[in-house]
């Protein structure tokens, strides 16, 4: 944060430093030049050669001047350790007596320490000693219980933190060094241990033996260091009680500020773990949720209230937990493999859910196709097609027919017409649920009722939903009065239309045998809607795993019936099925 006095005119600043202490005309004189080109942290070696060049002021008085702000509590020429040896790195000007003085302080303390391991510990009685009080409100006092929570980040804190240790006393370190202190107090406590007298000492203690103990004590596990300093902590009378032995201060207080370092981030890791179970438990529930939804699915609106309902609990960190949400559960997770919550058309379900509803919503669209194809047969017969409807014209136009209808009538099943990769992995799932097929044989059959295994595309709706137009045609006649149906047959029409409709499935005649004999292998048979029906056990049809997008459009059956046509080579068809045949032995 920028000091106030860097605003402040050279007159004013004058008067500050006279009110500071006795600083000579060099040392005003370069205070003004920081002022004028004050950064957070001003590079060292690029202020002292600017400095040079200014031929005002020189190191010497630079460095002074540091010497006095910091007495002041106004700034620090900090340093820096560069292989093994301490550097001068930057000049800092902060306000007097700020949180970010006494931080810079602690971080310069810290450097201490590391250039050298006898130096004391940054204690804060230490600190006081040297510089006087220490304002409370520039630094965050933290128990011994709390140190975890900044050590791993969940709390955070500008101001360099006073952390309880023994005989009342704090150390005063900034929550960047926190991790670091860890090696530090390591250190220090081996830098004692080397005192054989008192690595005996401890040993005795311990119950172990002195090679032992300084074997274990060059390591750094954690759990050896926290026995250690709890021995050391909890045994300090007697320790202190020995005459052949005198143990500095220094040594305790290092050992009790590593023992509750190590205690927090043990109590923290497993309040952590706890939080991560009840996170998932929550992520599972939504799951669980949408499985459970009493209309099958839910809308967008419905996810986006069940996702909410956590926002309280989870305050600033809601939006990882519904990103998580979304990442795990809803985004796919690799080829062939369906999330647990699939995404069709802005609607969510469960995918244990995905077959079972189709198939629900799939032969009521039969009964309801067969009667309303019927129907308009029927009223194309009465009214000699007056009105030009091309549905019945050719395959294409039939099965553009059958499209849009289905959209008209199921968004749902439209959706995994659409996608009828997802409807493949479905059902796959749901023979692999209900142990349905044994080997590769038995899915092929089951996904043969609507995948060619020839070409790995879907077949034409027509046969899905098992509608031939010779059949709806000759079911229409039947129903013509007796009057209609001579015409018909006299003017030569009934043969015409039969001929064109028996040369349309003609080329459908192969695979509606090869379907029927699925029902010697326990796979549902196609020929009869009613059968099926009758049967109800779950088990359906399904189309590829991997087909193009459907519309309503001609166009779009066209680009289907290509696609149908086009071949694979056998070592591509053998590798899809024997894709799916390993589904069948994975675990979920």
């Amino acid at each position: 944060m920028r000091p106030d006095y860097i605003a402040y005119d050279t007159k004013q600043r004058e008067e500050l430093l006279s009110q500071r202490g006795n600083f000579t005309p060099n040392e005003r004189d370069v205070f003004h030049k920081l002022c004028q080109n004050w950064q957070d942290r001003i590079p060292y070696a690029r202020f002292v050669s600017f400095l040079n060049h200014e031929n005002g002021g020189t190191t010497s008085d630079l460095v002074s001047l540091m010497t006095k702000l910091r007495t002041a509590r106004m700034g620090i020429l900090r340093t820096r350790m560069n292989d093994g040896q301490r550097e001068r790195d930057a000049v800092v000007l902060t306000g007097e007596n700020s949180a970010a003085f006494f931080s810079e302080l602690a971080d310069e303390l810290f450097t201490d320490m590391l250039e050298s391991i006898m130096n004391p510990l940054p204690l804060l009685e230490t600190v006081e000693e040297q510089i006087g009080d220490i304002p409370p409100e520039a630094v965050q006092t933290v128990p011994a219980a709390e140190i975890g929570a900044y050590f791993s980040g969940r709390e955070t804190s500008e101001r360099p933190l006073a952390v309880a240790t023994t005989d009342n006393t704090f150390l005063l370190v900034t929550q960047n060094h926190l991790r670091p202190f860890v090696n530090v107090a390591i250190l220090k406590m081996r830098y004692f241990l080397s005192n054989t007298t008192l690595l005996g000492a401890v040993a005795k203690l311990q119950d172990t033996s002195l090679l032992s103990l300084k074997q274990q004590v060059a390591g750094k596990d954690p759990m050896f260091w926290l026995g250690l300093t709890q021995t050391v902590v909890d045994r300090r009378r007697d320790l202190e009680a020995m005459r052949t032995l005198s143990v500095d201060a220094t040594f305790f207080h290092a050992a009790s500020l590593l023992r509750n370092l190590i205690e927090s981030q043990i109590a923290e890791a497993k309040q952590k773990k706890q939080e991560e179970e009840s996170r998932q438990l929550d992520l599972d529930a939504i799951a669980l949720a949408v499985k459970e939804a009493e209309n099958e699915w839910l809308e967008q609106s419905d996810m986006t209230g069940l996702l909410e309902g956590q926002k309280e609990k989870y305050g600033e960190r809601f939006e990882s937990f519904r990103e998580e949400f979304y990442e795990r559960f809803v985004h796919a997770r690799g080829k062939n493999t369906l999330p647990k919550v699939v995404l069709l058309k802005r609607r969510y379900i469960h995918r244990d859910n995905v077959f079972p509803v189709f198939l629900a919503h799939f032969r009521q669209l039969e009964t309801e196709l067969a009667t309303h194809f019927t129907l308009q047969m029927e009223q194309q017969l009465k009214s000699g097609n007056r009105q030009k409807d091309p549905t019945f014209v050719s395959l294409d136009n039939f099965n553009d027919a059958i499209l849009e209808q289905v959209r008209a009538r199921s968004e749902y099943v439209a959706a995994l017409i659409d996608k009828p990769s997802i409807l493949a992995e479905a059902m796959i799932l749901h023979t692999k649920q209900n142990k349905l097929a044994r080997d590769v044989n038995e899915l092929k059959q089951r996904l043969s009722v609507y995948f060619d295994p020839d070409t790995m595309q879907p077949l034409p709706l027509n046969q899905w939903f098992n509608l031939r137009p010779l059949d709806l045609f000759e079911k229409a006649f039947e129903t013509l009065p007796i009057l209609k149906r001579i015409w018909i047959r006299l003017t030569g029409k009934y043969e015409s239309f039969r001929a064109r409709y028996l040369g349309q499935t003609a080329s459908q005649t192969q695979r509606q045998i090869g379907a029927a004999t699925v029902a010697d292998s326990g796979v549902e048979p196609r020929d009869a809607g009613a059968r099926r029906r009758d049967r109800g056990d779950g088990r359906a049809r399904n189309p590829a795993s991997a087909g193009a997008s459907r519309t309503a459009s001609s166009k779009a059956e066209q680009a289907r019936a290509a696609a149908r046509k086009r071949a694979y080579s056998k070592k591509q068809v053998d590798s899809a099925w024997s894709e799916f045949g390993n589904t069948i032995k994975k675990r979920d």
